[in-house]
Formats: structure tokens, C-alpha cells, sequence
């Protein structure tokens, strides 16, 4: 009868702390998770959709560097580009986020590229 006693005091404790946390995490309004901030209401836009540009703060754009050759970036374009001057790839900003992926300093690049002399 005592373990019987200690298993029921166990299970309302368990149960107890499970309404608890159910509580807690249950939507306020007391809609679904999609509804709930966990989830997007509406499906998320790649970031290919964005508009160029943005602001980028002055301590980013000093310790940015091209994925290609490790070396420095120029802000161009009215700052919708990041441009290497040694090989011509434009890294697009969007909405404020650098996209410092190869294949996309490829695609912006300008087709009459002519490496600077050094």
C-alpha cells in the first residue's frame, strides 16, 4: 500500500508539472503554433527577392573580405554591391545583409572586368 501511495504521489506530480509547462507555453490567444510567433504566418521569401541595398554599419564593412581571395572589399553601386577589385565579383547587398557567397560574386559580375595593374 506504501508504494502504492508513493506511485500516485509521483503521477500528480508529473501530471502536476506537465499542466504547469503546458501553461506556460500555450499560445496566448489561444490559437495554433502557426499562429502562435513560433511558426511564420507567411512563408519566408528568399533573400534573392529582397532589394538591393541597405544600411551596413562601418565595423562590418572593415572586417568583410572577399570568399574568394581573402582580400578587401569596396562598397559600390550606390552600396548595393561589395565589389573585389582583383577579380570584378559584386557580392549583392540585401536588405543590409551581405551575401558573401562565391557563386553570387560571380553572377553580379561585371562582364567588361579588367583587373586593376599592380
Amino acid at each position: 500500500m506504501k508504494n502504492f501511495l508513493k506511485f500516485l504521489f509521483f503521477a500528480a506530480v508529473v501530471a502536476g508539472v506537465v499542466y504547469v509547462l503546458k501553461q506556460v507555453f500555450a499560445p496566448a490567444n489561444g490559437g495554433s503554433a502557426a499562429t502562435s510567433g513560433v511558426l511564420p504566418s507567411q512563408p519566408v521569401k528568399s533573400l534573392d527577392d529582397a532589394p538591393l541595398g541597405g544600411k551596413i554599419s562601418e565595423e562590418l564593412l572593415k572586417i568583410l573580405v572577399c570568399p574568394e581571395d581573402k582580400g578587401p572589399l569596396e562598397l559600390v553601386d550606390d552600396g548595393k554591391f561589395l565589389l573585389n577589385p582583383r577579380n570584378g565579383y559584386k557580392y549583392p547587398i540585401r536588405n543590409g545583409i551581405p551575401v558573401m557567397l562565391i557563386e553570387e560574386g560571380k553572377k553580379y559580375r561585371d562582364p567588361n572586368f579588367a583587373p586593376k595593374a599592380a
